[in-house]
Parts: structure tokens; sequence; C-alpha cells
């Protein structure tokens, strides 16, 4: 049984590169959606999507999995609040334009409407525009009511401020002030007509999403981000994505962990730096999933060096990941460094050093980095695909398209898939 005329045709319309996840699961996901539609024949199935748009959306539904929560990471919103506070301190009366895209189930756009009233923006100077390809992500998002999951360490300031308890006792519902703030959209990036009407946006936020999509899909997603981004206004991507934001004319603004950027032709860019007026932990560097993340995302388990280091060790390294979050990136570097010399079989010192570097800016350092822990761990998915995305940045397609092929056949050895 072969899918290529479906897979063909999630490349076409979604943008969907099926080796970012793997064909064995993308495979999963066709059989599942072609039985639920009552069809054995590929393609059948292929001439109905094709033709029969509720057909589409459904399969759209199968291979679109929302995974995200509020607040995730908090640089990039430190970032947003920044740029917002630098705006108000130029007396800017301009009505401030937000983009979440993809927004999945809300749970991004409206940590950008929090963030924006603890900034002191007042609610009616910024618009939170938010666009998803899942009509199912956004009716959740359009109904505000989220479960625990919502919720990790710390975003669980924003739930005794802008939330309430429902009588389950088991979901929150986001309060009527705060979700007026967002305005949902159904979207889809890539297509030519995307946000053709808009007015120009001074914040975007597009994170980890290009790193899924092929080559075609994402110069297509970059042009359009481009077109939708204010002159001086900022983009805000995903941490394995600052390459693609380099190669189309941005440049880095702001602490490098919050990977946002501005076009080169910007003369001056505000010094912002990561807000510090909350105690905010974030995961640094982050699993790959996306905030609308394209078929089967999986929570790999964790892996073990090649030498187990002791509890203390094991501590040093989550200091040098607290002070990455932190935007601290020089101590990260160095407490990072140090650890390394005492545990010099780390796979996952030498990943986190790969991503301190690239966040740096230190790209061949980076690559280096990531090599010793594929060195060390030849199945490690998250360093394949990293360095997957240098190669793809240097121009060497064929040496990307081998490292994507070596992450899928990981994870699917790894039971994954």
């Amino acid at each position: 049984m072969t899918f290529t005329q479906i897979e063909n045709l999630l490349a076409a319309r979604l943008g969907f590169d099926v080796h970012s996840v793997g064909r064995k699961a993308v495979e999963t996901t066709l059989k599942r959606s072609m039985k639920d539609a009552g069809f054995s024949d590929p393609a059948a199935y292929a001439r109905t999507l094709t033709e029969d748009s509720e057909a589409w959306n459904a399969l759209v539904e199968k291979v679109v999995v929302p995974e995200t929560w509020f607040f995730r990471d908090a640089a990039p919103f430190a970032f947003a609040e920044e740029f917002a506070r630098a705006r108000l301190s130029n007396g800017s009366s301009k009505v401030l334009r937000i983009l979440s895209c993809p927004c999945a189930t809300g749970e991004e756009p409206y940590s950008l409407a929090m963030t924006m009233l603890h900034a002191g923006v007042p609610a009616e100077s910024f618009t939170v525009d938010a666009l998803d390809v899942s009509r199912r992500a956004l009716a959740s998002a359009q109904d505000a009511l989220f479960s625990g999951r919502s919720f990790r360490d710390h975003a669980l300031w924003c739930r005794k401020e802008y939330f309430d308890l429902t009588d389950s006792r088991r979901s929150w519902r986001l309060r009527s002030p705060v979700k007026s703030l967002v305005r949902f959209r159904h979207g889809n990036l890539i297509s030519p007509e995307f946000l053709a009407d808009a007015e120009p946006y001074d914040l975007i936020f597009c994170r980890n999403l290009l790193i899924y999509l092929h080559s075609e899909a994402r110069v297509r997603a970059m042009t359009a981000l481009r077109r939708m981004l204010a002159k001086d206004g900022a983009l805000v991507l995903g941490h394995a994505e600052a390459a693609f934001a380099r190669e189309h004319g941005f440049k880095p603004a702001g602490s490098p962990a919050a990977f946002a950027f501005v076009d080169r032709g910007v003369r001056s860019v505000p010094k912002l730096q990561v807000a510090s007026r909350r105690n905010v932990t974030v995961n640094f560097p982050p699993p790959l999933p996306v905030a609308t993340q394209i078929a089967l995302a999986v929570i790999e388990p964790p892996r073990e060096a090649a030498i187990l280091p002791q509890e203390s060790e094991l501590l040093s390294l989550a200091v040098a990941r607290r002070l990455g979050d932190s935007g601290q990136l020089q101590d990260a570097l160095h407490e990072c460094g140090e650890y390394l010399e005492r545990v010099p079989d780390s796979v996952e010192g030498h990943f986190l050093l790969g991503v301190l570097y690239d966040a740096l800016g230190h790209i061949d350092l980076a690559v280096k980095s990531f090599r010793k822990a594929l060195y060390l761990d030849p199945t490690h998915r998250e360093a394949l695909l990293h360095l997957a995305v240098k190669h793809e940045a240097r121009g060497e397609g064929q040496a990307a398209t081998l490292l994507r092929e070596r992450a899928r056949r990981a994870a699917s050895k790894n039971g994954s898939e």
C-alpha cells in the first residue's frame, strides 16, 4: 500500500515534510484516517481529498496535533514585554499589532495578551490575532477552557490572576476581559492568500513550525512572514530556526534566548533584555514539537550518557540550562564547559553546548558540538535535526536529507513511531 499521492497533497497544501517526523508515523496516521473515512484504496482516498473539503479537513485534524502551554519558554514573552515597553517609552500612539501563527489551542496568543497587560499596555492599545490551520484547535481556543496540562511551572502565576476554576475543579476558564483581546481566524501560512488583506504586524510569533516544512514551503512561509511584518517589527521563531531567519535577511534582536529577529535594514534596535520581574524557569533547550506540530509528535524517553553522571553533576548541567533560560548565555556556556571537563562523554552536555553556541551565533562551534553528541550517541534525534538545519542553511540539501532520515530511523528504533 503506497500513500505517495496523499503525501504529495499534504506537502502541497500544508508544506508538510514527511521526513521531519518519519514516513512510518505518517503512514500510520493515514491508514487510520482512511479507515475512519471508509476507504481501502489510497488513490481513491486521495481523489476524494482533492475534491471534498470536509474529507480534507478531517484529515488535517488527524495529522495536526496541538502541543502547547501557557508561556511556553519564558524568554520570547519577556522579549515581547520589553518590545512593548520600548514602544511605550518612545511615546508611540500607534496600536501595537501582534500575530500568533500557528496558535494551536490558544495558549500562546492568550499568553501574549497577558504579557501586554503586565507590561502596562492599555487593552485598547494592542491587538492580538491568532491563526491556525486546524479548525478543531481554533474552536478549542475560542472556548478558552484549559486543563492542568496547559499550565507548567513558570505559568502557574497567570492561573490565579486570569482564570476561574470550574465546578468540576479539573479545568480553568479564561476570564472574558482577557479572552476578548484575542481574535481567532482560520488560515494556512503557506497559502498565497494568507492574510493578504491584513495590515503589517509589529510583532509576529511563528515558533517551531518552519523546521517541519519542506524547503519550498519554508521559502513561502518566510516570504509571507516578511510581507506581514512591519519595517520596524520583530519576528520570534523557534530555537532551531535561527538559520532560516538569517537566510532571509533578518538579524537577532534582544536576548539570544528569545530567538527574536528584525530586518537587517533596521538601523537601530532597542536594547531589549529578558525581564527579571518574575521568577520564571524555561526548559532550555525546549523539545522539538511545534506549537501546532504536524503528525504524531512523540515525547522521547530521556537518554543515558555514555558515562552516567553523579547526581551532583546532573545538577551542574541543570544550572547551565537555567542560565541559558534566563538569557545568561556566556555564563551558561562557562558552566556547561566546566561540566564537560568533568563528564567529557555526556551526550546531553555536548548537545546543550551546541544549542548555546548556536544562540550566540557561533555556528561552526555549534556544528562541532552537535557532531560530538552524535559521535557519543548516533541516535540522538535532536542533535540530528539541529545538524540537518545547519546543513540546509549552507545549501547542503543532500547532507540535511540524510540526517533527517537518520533521525527518522532513530525515532523508529526507539519506539517513537
